[in-house]
């Protein structure tokens, strides 16, 4: 039988008809338990930095819901397996007011701004001091999740699909912004700030009727990530000047002009074809009217590349290794923004090339290239959010719920690598239960996580035993025991 040709249309989410929950909130609410047990604190607390980084948080939101973030992070961090919100609660120790930490992650959804700018305050305490330039990533990711009472859910394009996944996924997209720090040993590190969930436009009306929600594209809601980064950033006193890396698919004008004016550099990919032309020549001071802004020559960049004159060779930083490829550069104008450019052809070391620009036309080429390097951290957050804290498992179907579970993913990745940033490769990583793993591969952040929830349970543990003398078997067997629990 002849297999049929997919359809290059976007497909329309199909679900069955389902009936109405009978597990009804008001009424439960009207009849009011006294007999049930309400949940003060997490079955293991939080310690040490963690604890100080969440309370800056805490301090943001309402203190009759505050409390119940701390709790709601020990749980994460303690959660195993798949990742939902019901797991997050058994793992902290939520007991019969399980209902109030749902509405703890409406809230948290509905203030991600001001907790956005909370965590952006801890990383500029980290990181802001006495540099002079700011590099930060913005890229869009999409979670699949299932089921027709997902707010804010649709067909999106799955740009990572796998041997059994398909073109298209059902989910939630999300445009994000982090800060990519640089480590003295593990290289740049994607630090999540904050997202903006997007909505297709044919899925939008459903939303409207509740939320009073509006259709913004892609490169709108990049546009009021970047205003509320650079307001705040100034807002905390940092001068330095923001280099922004994007991919090919944020090299548009809608989105480059708005950015242009917040006084932001961005560094991007072109188009092998993209419409560029030379400099415009030096203006007749006896003409009347504005002076021109692009050249009358039009510019081929496959010609170009094609061109065997003019390459030179360059080494840089490329993702934690010293690479050396060939380049060309030269300036010129481009309506994307309205003026020049700074053009940079890359030949690697198969024979294929990659066009790519920057709106400062005095910036070097080394670090032009190095921050477009720098940009694929934002992808390994990805991955990382994904794999080791589970984003988009947390089974939630309010609007508010979603966008708060998926930001508490971010930030708790952020959050673990503040923690960790100091700490010796020593404490991070234990490999000897694992004799056939690399004792020198770099500590992954599973392992940053691990570290915290392994001193979250030995301070419990040790709190609860009693003093007695160091005994090397007991402490052995403790320590083993443990291990096993992570």
């Amino acid at each position: 039988m002849a297999k049929r040709k997919s359809s290059s249309k976007r497909p329309q989410p199909k679900h069955k008809k389902q009936k109405k929950s009978q597990h009804d909130k008001r009424k439960r609410l009207q009849r009011p338990n006294p007999q049930r047990k309400k949940t003060t604190n997490a079955k293991v607390p939080l310690t040490g930095t963690m604890q100080t980084a969440v309370a800056v948080l805490q301090a943001v939101m309402d203190r009759r819901v505050a409390f119940r973030l701390t709790i709601i992070v020990a749980g994460m961090l303690l959660a195993d397996d798949r990742r939902t919100a019901s797991a997050w609660f058994v793992a902290a120790g939520v007991q019969d007011d399980w209902d109030r930490f749902y509405n703890c992650l409406i809230s948290v959804g509905r203030t991600s701004e001001k907790l956005a700018t909370a965590v952006l305050g801890q990383v500029v305490q980290k990181f802001a001091a006495g540099i002079d330039r700011i590099t930060v990533g913005m890229d869009d990711s999409p979670t699949a999740r299932f089921g027709r009472h997902v707010e804010g859910a649709g067909v999106h394009h799955n740009p990572t699909p796998g041997p059994a996944d398909g073109e298209w996924l059902y989910g939630h997209n999300w445009v994000a912004l982090a800060w990519l720090a640089t480590h003295p040993l593990w290289g740049v590190i994607a630090l999540p700030l904050r997202s903006l969930l997007y909505v297709r436009e044919v899925d939008v009306p459903k939303l409207a009727e509740k939320y009073d929600w509006e259709f913004r594209t892609k490169h709108q809601l990049g546009v009021e990530l970047l205003t509320w980064f650079m307001q705040s950033l100034r807002a905390l006193g940092v001068e330095a000047k923001v280099w922004l890396a994007v991919d090919g698919g944020y090299a548009a004008r809608p989105f480059l002009k708005p950015v242009l004016a917040l006084g932001i550099v961005v560094v991007s990919r072109l188009r092998k074809d993209a419409c560029l032309y030379d400099l415009p020549g030096q203006p007749d001071p006896h003409q009347r009217g504005r002076h021109p802004i692009y050249g009358k020559n039009k510019i081929s960049l496959a010609k170009r590349a094609a061109h065997r004159q003019g390459w030179q060779t360059i080494t840089y930083n490329c993702r934690g290794a010293c690479v050396t490829r060939q380049y060309k550069t030269f300036l010129a104008t481009s309506k994307l923004v309205s003026g020049k450019i700074r053009v940079v052809i890359v030949r690697y070391e198969d024979g294929s090339w990659a066009p790519y620009f920057c709106t400062d036309t005095s910036a070097e080429v080394r670090a032009i290239l190095e921050t477009v390097a720098a940009r694929w951290a934002i992808e390994e957050h990805f991955h990382d959010v994904k794999e080791v804290w589970g984003a988009g498992q947390q089974q939630v179907r309010n609007l508010w719920s979603n966008i708060g579970c998926w930001h508490l993913n971010g930030w708790l990745y952020t959050l673990v690598e503040l923690c960790c940033w100091d700490v010796p490769k020593s404490e991070l990583t234990d490999r000897r239960s694992r004799p056939w793993d690399n004792p020198d591969r770099r500590p992954s952040h599973a392992d940053r996580r691990r570290s915290i929830s392994r001193e979250m349970l030995q301070k419990q543990f040790q709190a609860a035993l009693p003093r007695t003398p160091d005994n090397h078997k007991f402490r052995t067997l403790f320590e083993t025991l443990v291990a096993l629990a992570l």
